[in-house]
């Protein structure tokens, strides 16, 4: 992965030019809070005692400010005590300092995947909706040995099982991710022939849902389906702010999504989702079939 870096005069530089998705977020809450400021681009870069393009490039992610510029910027803008003020310090830190785990899959995952999975590092809720495949979040081993030949053709099974398992144990700034996890029952129809991958997968779903970090709630084969529900897709929220970001799970990949599905997300889960004590009957009941 060739990442997109500030040079000494605040350009980014590399053969990435794009701006990282963390960058932009980073960005993107910054503008809110010179806006909130009531600061022309002139004013608050007199304040600051920086130039107004750099500003700009700060703002739209092709410049990253660090954690003492960012600490510098929302006390110019007199934000410094603001409730999300150390979120934002926290972020500018963890910019420039991917997650290490990521790095030696760096060079073989696409620009959207490696901005995903920086999004899904930053994440402290995840609501995520499964339809064909399991969400890879609650995932098993065997679950996923079984599938990712199909998903990943030619693939090194336990290098993709690598990055998974560290994207499932991550910690974001620290604390432990909350998961809200909704799955179609028909997923298990699916494995239909092979018990033990099933049994270990409806066990490994029941201790999940015991923990007090998760929810996981399953739709019924007898609930109505339409069309949008039919695919896997995730929302991505952070601590400190009401931003969310929704992930795609398609066959040609996993992205960013253009549109917010937290509509869809609603509409699943007050129409078609079971509760949380339906749910776990369905998964026992499912359970004990397979044995």
């Amino acid at each position: 992965m060739v990442s997109a870096r500030e040079g000494q005069d605040g350009r980014v530089t590399g053969a990435d030019k794009r701006p990282g998705i963390l960058a932009l977020l980073l960005g993107a809450r910054l503008k809110k809070c010179r806006e909130i400021a009531e600061l022309s681009y002139d004013e608050a870069a007199a304040r600051l005692g920086r130039k107004a393009e750099w500003l700009v490039r700060v703002e739209t992610g092709f410049a990253v400010a660090g954690p003492k510029e960012v600490t510098d910027i929302l006390v110019g803008y007199g934000m410094r005590e603001a409730r999300a003020a150390d979120t934002m310090i926290d972020m500018a830190r963890r910019v420039a300092s991917p997650p290490p785990w990521l790095a030696p899959h760096a060079a073989r995952i696409s620009a959207d995947l490696r901005d995903v999975l920086l999004v899904e590092a930053e994440t402290t809720l995840a609501q995520a909706h499964g339809f064909t495949l399991m969400p890879s979040l609650v995932q098993t081993e065997e679950y996923f040995r079984l599938i990712a030949p199909r998903l990943y053709p030619g693939c090194d099974v336990d290098q993709e099982w690598d990055l998974l398992t560290h994207r499932q144990a991550h910690r974001p700034a620290g604390v432990t991710r909350l998961l809200d996890v909704i799955i179609d029952e028909s997923i298990f129809d699916r494995l239909l022939g092979h018990p033990r991958v099933a049994a270990g997968q409806l066990r490994h779903l029941l201790a999940v849902a015991d923990s007090a970090h998760a929810t996981i709630r399953v739709i019924p084969n007898e609930a109505p389906l339409w069309e949008d529900r039919a695919h896997n897709f995730d929302i991505l929220s952070f601590a400190g702010t009401d931003d969310r970001i929704g992930v795609v799970h398609t066959a040609i990949g996993t992205m960013l999504a253009h549109s917010d599905p937290y509509e869809l997300w609603t509409l699943i889960s007050e129409h078609s989702a079971a509760d949380p004590d339906q749910s776990r009957a369905i998964l026992e009941e499912r359970l004990a079939a397979v044995g």
